[in-house]
């Protein structure tokens, strides 16, 4: 990988030659300003200096007030020394709302960020000691952005768990991105904290000057060329000017044509631009996640959310006759297959190791390791809005997390391990959807939006499988506003994935191809209906996550959406369907596709009702 970003660099070094050149000439005058040979840039950045009276330099004095040095003290409380497996790899540095920045060459993978932890505070004081670290993992499922090395080489990632240390968020700070062009001009001084060669953090502040920017158009547009001491440990450095405003991220260094060492960082501008971009492309909680970084935006409402209260004895349920007084037991759908659910740590086994939390339950495959189905009840006059990412009523956004669920034995579902092994296909997917429980007292409606983040309730569903649907996801609130309802606006929702013999290995994993769901309620008239729906993700599982160059257009694979009966999907499944198989009028024309059975694809919203 070094020689990689050395090559890279030397190219990019044969671009800016003539440029570094005249630089180093006006700095060796004296006359570092004239380096600069675009004016306005240098009168903005002037007029910065002046507004701020940081510095006073000139051909005989070259003078810092004594707040530069607290101000860098500042900034260097976000810089990290990053490692893999106890093993120095290079900086890092925070930029807001708990999201980290380095080099793509220095944090490659997303699979490996696991293995990965930042040092905060690692610097010596005069007595030689470290004397408040703060160490903590990474979480590379909440948040993970990443440009090759060969482009922008960058990786953007959330914190995770604190391991040692008390330095919250808040303590640490934050470095703000910022494309403003009045940041820097070629001739000024750079400054560099950094932990080369993995040791305590350092700063390079003397002789350090920019010497060039690349071009517009070629190929080192987005890069600046500097004079520092540097090593390796220092890639994902962040690169200072002199009110320590972030100008580079450090990338890596070569010899240039005359044998000397010149540094090179990519742009802060071109960061933000490339940011900006992806930022439309990401799921809501992490594009508003990214949108609140850029914004430099630091407080704690990325905090971790609550675990679900483990009193599990306080939870509803499921109830079968939340529709009518025709009860649909969860114990006669799952009945065929009784001897395939996964038994409880107390011994339950069959129908009386079906799961109940608030407002829905579930029953676990003990062969697949995922839930045969989850039955939900809504009442749709009842609902309280849940943010997704606080798990409370009407707060600011944090991240997600998953939980483990001590009433069954973990081996007996899918955990983080599965997801983060194969993070390349899929995402964590829930089956009961988190806004769907989330109605009652607000204590109900936080309890049930958190015991949607079960393991228990999770899927391995393909990265584009949500992105990619349409009907499949807004059903139930379609038919809860405009499904003319007799019955105050209640109904349960049953979704699964379909466990037969058609699936993809994953590992030791036999990952289900296609999903299913039943939408039961009562109609205008009293009467009760039932929406089948099924849908699969077989089309989407030869595709990896991948870095998508910028501007580059997707060939994203189309996902269709069918409506089929309650009696075929009952032949597909093998569960028992038959309580409420009547409830059913839709049938298909005998023309329609039968691959795996009779199915009309959803065209319109109306094609649901």
């Amino acid at each position: 990988m070094k020689s990689q970003v050395e090559n890279l660099v030397r190219e990019r070094l044969a671009l800016t030659s003539a440029r570094r050149k005249q630089s180093v000439q006006a700095i060796a005058r004296g006359r570092a300003e004239q380096a600069e040979p675009d004016h306005r840039r240098a009168q903005r950045y002037a007029f910065q200096y002046l507004t701020e009276q940081t510095a006073i330099t000139g051909p005989d004095a070259d003078f810092l007030p004594v707040a530069f040095l607290q101000q860098g003290m500042r900034q260097s409380r976000a810089v990290a020394l990053v490692r893999e497996d106890g093993v120095p790899k290079g900086t890092a540095f925070l930029i807001g709302a708990g999201l980290l920045l380095t080099c793509c060459h220095v944090l490659p993978d997303r699979q490996r960020a696991a293995s990965y932890s930042v040092e905060f505070g690692y610097w010596l004081n005069e007595r030689g000691e470290a004397p408040a670290t703060a160490c903590y993992r990474l979480d590379a499922d909440s948040f993970w952005l990443a440009s090759p090395t060969e482009a922008l080489d960058c990786t953007l990632v959330a914190l995770g768990e604190r391991l040692t240390g008390e330095a919250d968020l808040t303590q640490l700070g934050a470095i703000v991105l910022s494309d403003r062009a009045d940041k820097h001009r070629l001739g000024m001084a750079v400054n560099i904290i950094q932990h080369p060669g993995g040791m305590a953090q350092q700063v390079a502040l003397r002789d350090n000057f920019l010497l060039a920017r690349g071009a517009a158009g070629s190929a080192a547009a987005n890069v600046l060329h500097y004079t520092a001491d540097t090593d390796e440990g220092s890639s994902g450095a962040p690169v200072f000017n002199d009110s320590w405003q972030l100008v580079a991220l450090h990338h890596g260094a070569a010899q240039d044509e005359s044998g000397a060492l010149v540094n090179e960082g990519i742009r802060a501008s071109a960061l933000v631009d490339w940011l900006k971009g992806e930022a439309i492309g990401l799921a809501p909680s992490a594009r508003q996640r990214l949108i609140a970084a850029l914004r430099g935006e630091n407080n704690l409402m990325l905090t971790a959310q609550a675990a679900p209260d483990v009193n599990y004895a306080n939870r509803n349920g499921y109830q079968p006759d939340f529709i009518n007084s025709d009860e649909i037991t969860l114990a006669r759908i799952i009945a065929p297959r009784t001897a395939e659910v996964a038994p409880l740590r107390s011994g339950a086994t069959g129908t009386a190791a079906i799961l109940d939390y608030q407002n829905f339950s579930l029953a676990i495959c003990a062969t697949r390791r995922i839930a045969f189905l989850t039955a939900t009840n809504i009442d749709g006059a009842r609902y309280i809005d849940i943010k997704r990412d606080s798990g409370q009523p009407a707060l600011l956004p944090e991240a997600d997390s998953w939980y483990e669920d001590s009433r069954i034995d973990s081996r007996y579902y899918l955990v983080q391990s599965f997801y983060r092994e194969f993070s390349r296909w899929f995402d964590r997917g829930h089956l009961t959807r988190r806004s769907d429980p989330c109605w009652g007292t607000p204590q109900e409606a936080v309890r049930a939006n958190k015991d949607t983040f079960h393991f228990t309730n999770c899927s391995p569903q393909h990265f584009r499988f949500n992105q990619s649907l349409q009907y499949w996801q807004g059903v139930e609130r379609y038919i809860l506003e405009y499904g003319v309802l007799q019955s105050k606006k209640r109904i349960t929702v049953l979704t699964g994935p379909v466990l037969n013999e058609q699936w993809r290995q994953y590992g030791g994993v036999k990952v289900p191809l296609m999903y299913w769901k039943v939408v039961l309620r009562l109609g205008p008239e009293g009467k009760p209906q039932a929406t089948a729906l099924l849908v699969s993700q077989a089309n989407l599982l030869d595709e990896p996550r991948r870095i998508i160059a910028q501007g580059q257009q997707e060939n994203v694979p189309q996902v269709d959406e069918f409506r089929v009966t309650v009696s075929g999907l009952q032949s597909l499944t093998g569960l028992d369907f038959s309580a409420f198989a009547a409830w059913d009028g839709w049938q298909p024309a005998p023309a329609l596709r039968a691959d795996p059975l009779p199915a009309a694809l959803i065209m319109s919203w109306r094609d649901l009702l």
